[in-house]
């Protein structure tokens, strides 16, 4: 467990543990209680969380029973496995599929599933020496990820959207939340804050591309019994700049306080954040681009008013953008302050 180096007293508190929670099989929904009984007959079923696919740790057997979402296609989770598979082959610790009756995946009612061997992991808390451990291991996994060939489609859904994008939701937002005097207020300065953007935004056509993780973030990557480290949820993989992991990676775990932006973005110990992008360079033996360090700022800056944007499509419009105001005003200022990224 990366150690020293901790962040004032409450400014970056440890990250939650993921959910984990004992289900009896039979509480389990009729198709999972048929699968589970069939790959390992008589065993506990752990939810370990999750996003988007449902993954239950099957013990005593040691299996990950993984259920993917609908819109995920079995061409697509073919793709990932074979990512997967490329990495194991060059020393990376990462979930690799086990094939079931000579199939690696397989129904789970209308939902394609896989399974795989359980490696036991900690996930390092919200420290900056855990960050700086991130972005050498986001290094490390870029220079691996360069060599690998993407055969498949790309995710049918994603957390991260250009400014095009975000700017053509807009629109179903604001018209959301048209009644609500103060809601449109933020939508108007959503609007405002996007044009910027847009002016800001590097085409990534200019960038260096290849394949990513698409969701690198604490929760996402592990420490190993023997202190290697454990990469997860590769649902995100394409191919896309490289400054997008970058990105995303600040957006969701080094820009938060708690699981929240902060409030006062001025008081920010933005030299660290300097220091991470280092050790990434480091790691990954390729050093940023001038255009890279350019897009630095307004890429993390999309990434965090993704949900703002698209606040329209939810059930209660209002209240979504009300609560990334604090989103809003962190990108805005990120936006006139590339400098703090190194831009």
């Amino acid at each position: 467990m990366p150690q020293g180096d901790r962040a004032p007293e409450g400014s970056l508190p440890p990250s939650s543990p993921p959910l984990m929670r004992s289900t009896p099989v039979d509480a389990l929904d009729p198709h999972l209680r048929q699968l589970t009984a069939e790959i390992a007959p008589g065993s506990t079923a752990t939810d370990l969380g999750g996003w988007m696919s449902r993954n239950l740790l099957l013990e005593p057997a040691g299996i990950v029973l993984r259920v993917h979402p609908p819109y995920v296609t079995r061409r697509r989770l073919l793709a990932v496995q074979h990512v997967r598979q490329t990495l194991a082959g060059t020393g990376i610790r990462v979930p690799v599929a086990v094939s079931r009756d000579g199939a690696t995946t397989f129904r789970c009612g209308d939902r394609w599933a896989e399974t795989e061997r359980h490696i036991p992991h900690e996930t390092p808390p919200s420290t900056w020496q855990s960050y700086a451990w991130m972005f050498r291991a986001m290094g490390t996994l870029h220079r691996r990820l360069a060599a690998v060939d993407l055969r498949g489609p790309r995710p049918s859904t994603a957390i991260f959207a250009a400014p095009s994008t975000l700017w053509a939701w807009l629109p179903t937002t604001e018209e959301a939340v048209a009644g609500d005097a103060e809601s449109a207020r933020i939508g108007r300065s959503l609007r405002s804050l996007l044009g910027r953007l847009r002016y800001r935004w590097v085409s990534p056509t200019g960038l260096p591309r290849q394949l990513v993780h698409g969701d690198v973030k604490l929760e996402n990557l592990g420490i190993g019994p023997s202190g290697e480290t454990v990469f997860l949820d590769f649902g995100f993989v394409t191919h896309r700049p490289r400054i997008h992991d970058l990105a995303f990676s600040l957006t969701h775990s080094v820009l938060t306080v708690d699981g929240h932006v902060p409030t006062d973005p001025t008081v920010f110990p933005w030299h660290r954040v300097g220091r991470l992008v280092e050790e990434y360079e480091k790691s990954t033996g390729a050093p940023l681009t001038i255009l890279e360090r350019r897009a630095l700022a307004p890429y993390t800056a999309a990434a965090r008013i993704y949900h703002a944007t698209y606040a329209g499509f939810g059930p209660n419009p209002a209240e979504w953008l009300h609560n990334n105001v604090p989103a809003i005003q962190f990108s805005d200022w990120l936006l006139e302050h590339p400098e703090v990224l190194g831009s």
